[in-house]
């Protein structure tokens, strides 16, 4: 009995050791073997599957629409990040901003990134492949679906754009959360009559790395060893003229990996030495959840957080006359 109380000491002893170096390994970013961190019981759990270097991912498309941009050339292309398995999101996004239609004369597309689910259903799969061939709407590349891998999906759809349908003015990559008012967004852009190097949304000029290694937006000074981000767009929504994706197409062979997308983009957009700008002179593009009001959502570009049957229901009761006055 005493032999089994001093053992199971032991262990807890060695649990709250190894907790305790593994937590200050990643604190001081001293390099040690990874087996460590797995036995820690509070550190923050490794994310196995988030690549480190572009050379690793393979850059073959597994989904990929039929397009002819040279015969209809859109005017914007939405690019929306989602996951296998928001099929819901995509349906209200298809019916609402995202269905392809011509504002004010100019067409408007929208295509889905996706890459492939960690989680492995051969039905999930089957039904993906069947929305594909029913929509042809979806890009799609075999690496692993999750956040840190965001950066690979806009880059995939970057990719895509300036491979298969470069005649399009303009480019938006934003998110399935999201609420686009792309009316409104059509109309700012014609009005702002811009078709080179072009880059907007919600601004962050003034960001710097988050160093605490519990946040969502940890960035290791092994990852980033700078003391500030460059200025970018949050990865919420941003618009660009159609010159610049080609631009970052063909210089994201030379950028080093890095795990969150928007700061991607501005390191991009930083060695390019091209400058964010402002849409409008007042806010339209909101990196958080706006309440909702005709007059509100009438002036926006984006608002975070949005489910899906709220875009259907957003989205009807701007198309209806009101007696609302703005």
């Amino acid at each position: 009995m005493r032999c089994k109380m001093v053992r199971k000491k032991l262990a807890f002893a060695t649990v709250v050791m190894v907790s305790a170096f593994g937590l200050w390994a990643l604190l001081t970013e001293i390099t040690v073997p990874l087996f460590i961190l797995d036995y820690c019981t509070i550190c923050p759990k490794r994310n196995t599957y988030y690549v480190v270097d572009f050379e690793d991912v393979n850059k073959t498309f597994t989904l990929l629409p039929k397009v002819n941009c040279k015969k209809t050339p859109p005017y914007l292309v939405l690019l929306i990040t989602c996951t296998r398995d928001e099929k819901e999101a995509r349906m209200a996004i298809r019916e609402t901003w995202g269905r392809r239609r011509r504002i004010e004369g100019k067409l408007v597309f929208s295509y889905f990134l996706l890459g492939i689910s960690p989680y492995q259903d051969i039905n999930a799969e089957a039904e993906l492949i069947n929305e594909s061939n029913t929509y042809n709407d979806i890009v799609q590349r075999p690496f692993i679906d999750t956040y840190y891998n965001l950066t690979l999906k806009t880059i995939m759809g970057i990719d895509w754009v300036s491979d298969h349908c470069p005649e399009t003015r303009f480019v938006m990559k934003t998110d399935s959360d999201m609420f686009v008012n792309t009316f409104y967004l059509v109309q700012l852009l014609a009005k702002k009559n811009q078709s080179s190097n072009f880059f907007t949304g919600f601004l962050k000029l003034n960001e710097y790395p988050i160093r605490n290694i519990f946040s969502k937006w940890y960035a290791s000074k092994r990852e980033y060893p700078g003391a500030k981000y460059p200025p970018f767009c949050s990865g919420t929504g941003y618009v660009f003229s159609v010159d610049v994706a080609k631009k970052i197409h063909n210089i994201s062979t030379t950028v080093p990996f890095f795990k969150l997308e928007d700061v991607y983009l501005g390191l991009c957009l930083d060695i390019l030495d091209i400058h964010l700008e402002e849409l409008h002179t007042e806010q339209t593009f909101f990196a958080e959840r706006q309440s909702f009001s005709v007059c509100k959502y009438s002036k926006l570009v984006t608002s975070h957080g949005v489910k899906p049957y709220e875009n259907i229901v957003y989205w009807n009761l701007l198309q209806r006359p009101t007696s609302e006055k703005c």
